[in-house]
């Protein structure tokens, strides 16, 4: 029984929507009883519950815990920053040995600024890429945030009462990741109208559409619109430089945020010189931007990815994950099968959708009660060293005894 957590979520439920701030932190009726609803404090690449459990963690914070919990270095810079000040009336010197630290890494950031969250660099990228080119159209390819312009241009049908403008749908196209067709069909429909296209270089899906990226890449120089790349999630996890770096296509504006401070709140959008030079008549301003220890937290964070085998690592405990979940499978005769790039790795139980989610729900369960937190897709940090996802494979082949089980009874 989860208790102490219990008794708070009914505290919650009462004086906050949904119970808790962030839509994938809400407590899912599918692991009722099994999945924690309240962490109390975590280290490396475990997390303990208020009731006292511990648990491997594969959801890294949704995405920011890139280090592991509490890594020593970006500990340390926080409380060096901390007795100096957290926000003053001027700039602070972090900001500035942040900004040259991320240029320096990312191909392509001539310039960057800073905020807060990933919505608002996203957000921030759009405008900037309509002012720069004087145009309107937004072409989009993934989830961004909840702005009104990621929101929009879906139909009626799947936005009533989101309380978006539905005159923003004439501005917005959407188009699934990796579909070069429909990419190269909006192009020729509205090439002179379309600012930007703003597209997750990954989705974590089983097919990395290398054909795609470059597509839009061509397209978006042909038509004089701007290419922005989300990395809100895939920033720093795919190469030491990025999405850039892994599928070799630099594109006009790039948005960071989760991994980019190990956890503390940060964001930042950059690019090419010209077009941030943008930003002296767009004002996007705010007061939290330069805060200092998030900074601080950033450039240790940086630090570490550029001076030790960090993405190595996590591929290397992905493929070891991926590997042995597969191994584990096939031995107790189920078609189910890993598959995404070894930094965040999925899982497929079937081809039929209803049974697929059915059966997954069944696996994460019994993780959960073994003390694995499970997420989609399971995200390693540097934290997770081999014992951990041995650890991790051994709960997976009884889960997966479980689930043979329930495919057969």
């Amino acid at each position: 029984m989860m208790e102490r957590g219990r008794q708070l979520y009914e505290r919650a439920r009462h004086l906050m929507p949904w119970g808790t701030q962030t839509n994938a932190k809400r407590p899912d009726p599918a692991f009722e009883g099994v999945m924690p609803l309240y962490v109390e404090r975590a280290e490396g690449c475990r997390l303990c519950d208020v009731d006292g459990r511990w648990y491997i963690d594969y959801r890294s914070a949704l995405g920011p815990i890139i280090l592991g919990y509490g890594h020593p270095a970006v500990q340390a810079a926080v409380r060096t920053q901390l007795e100096k000040g957290v926000l003053f009336s001027m700039a602070a010197p972090v900001e500035v040995a942040l900004a040259e630290r991320l240029v320096s890494m990312a191909p392509g950031v001539e310039q960057v600024r800073f905020l807060k969250t990933g919505h608002e660099a996203n957000a921030a990228a759009v405008r900037l890429a309509r002012a720069f080119t004087g145009r309107d159209h937004l072409v989009t390819c993934g989830y961004h945030g909840h702005s009104d312009w990621f929101a929009a241009g879906e139909g009626a049908s799947c936005r009533d009462d989101n309380g978006v403008p539905r005159a923003l749908d004439a501005l917005v196209t959407r188009i699934p990741y990796g579909d070069v067709a429909a990419l190269e069909a909006v192009f020729a429909q509205r090439g002179p109208d379309i600012a930007a296209l703003m597209m997750v270089p990954y989705d974590w899906g089983p097919v990395v559409a290398h054909d795609f990226v470059h597509r839009a890449r061509a397209l978006t120089q042909a038509y004089g619109a701007l290419l922005l790349f989300d990395q809100v999630l895939t920033g720093f996890r795919l190469a030491p430089g990025g999405a850039q770096e892994y599928f070799g296509v630099v594109p006009d504006l790039t948005s960071y945020a989760k991994a980019l401070a190990n956890g503390y709140p940060l964001s930042a959008f950059g690019g090419r010189r010209e077009v941030m030079a943008k930003l002296d008549t767009v004002m996007i301003t705010v007061t939290h931007g330069g805060e200092a220890l998030s900074m601080a937290a950033a450039h240790a964070t940086l630090g570490v990815l550029r001076e030790e085998p960090v993405v190595a690592h996590l591929w290397r405990m992905g493929e070891r994950l991926r590997n042995g979940f597969d191994a584990a499978a096939r031995s107790l005769g189920l078609p189910a099968r890993a598959f995404g790039l070894p930094p965040a790795v999925q899982f497929r139980f079937s081809p039929a959708p209803d049974e697929d989610r059915w059966l997954r729900q069944c696996f994460f369960r019994e993780l959960f009660r073994r003390g694995i937190f499970a997420s989609v897709p399971f995200l390693l940090s540097y934290a997770h060293r081999p014992a951990d996802v041995d650890e991790t494979l051994a709960a997976m082949h009884a889960a997966l005894a479980v689930v043979a089980e329930a495919t057969t009874g």
